[in-house]
């Protein structure tokens, strides 16, 4: 059985002597090999998703040029349609901003093995944006011939994006306010 230095000191100056070899129990070494087997096999795991994240993000911008070069031959360079492909190219632009933010939280776990909420609440502000724009795509492509019934909805839709977005910004503002305190 290995001897340990308990005068030893790490980094911060904190011994390294865990609490039950400090109480004179003696250490689970079963316990050490399996948290130290799991906390590497989340790293992998978090790293494998991580560079899925990234492979999804660089198709998905990928494709939002190529649609959108694709929208633009199609319509032409006519204004409504024109108007239509700017619009669905910047929705697929804010998707891949989504994803790299949850790809910046998988970086940010690898880093520090902690999670913060701020990047959460970015997603869920880009996500609402996304819709708003999607919901004003829709009735710009519809113009007159929106029935009321699709019209009220849409309206009740941007009423509840609106306020996730201003929810989540204060959110955001109280949250940056916590931390600096």
């Amino acid at each position: 059985m290995p001897k340990y230095d308990t005068n030893a000191a790490g980094k911060d100056g904190a011994s390294l002597t865990s609490s039950r070899e400090s109480s004179g129990e003696p250490e689970d070494h079963i316990a050490t090999f399996s948290r130290n087997i799991l906390e590497r096999g989340d790293s992998i795991i978090y790293a494998i998703v991580g560079a899925c994240f990234f492979l999804g993000a660089l198709f998905a911008l990928v494709y939002s040029f190529w649609d959108f070069g694709t929208l633009l031959v199609a319509s032409n360079f006519l204004p409504g349609k024109l108007g239509g492909a700017i619009i669905q190219f910047v929705s697929d632009l804010l998707l891949v901003l989504i994803i790299m933010e949850v790809l910046s939280t998988v970086i940010h776990y690898l880093r520090e093995h902690a999670t913060s909420l701020r990047p959460f609440l970015f997603i869920g502000i880009v996500s609402a944006t996304r819709g708003i724009l999607s919901i004003g795509a829709r009735l710009s492509v519809g113009g007159e011939r929106v029935a009321p019934q699709e019209f009220t909805t849409a309206m009740i839709e941007l009423g509840v994006n609106a306020a996730v977005i201003l929810a989540l910004g204060i959110t955001l503002r109280l949250l940056g306010k916590l931390l600096s305190d």
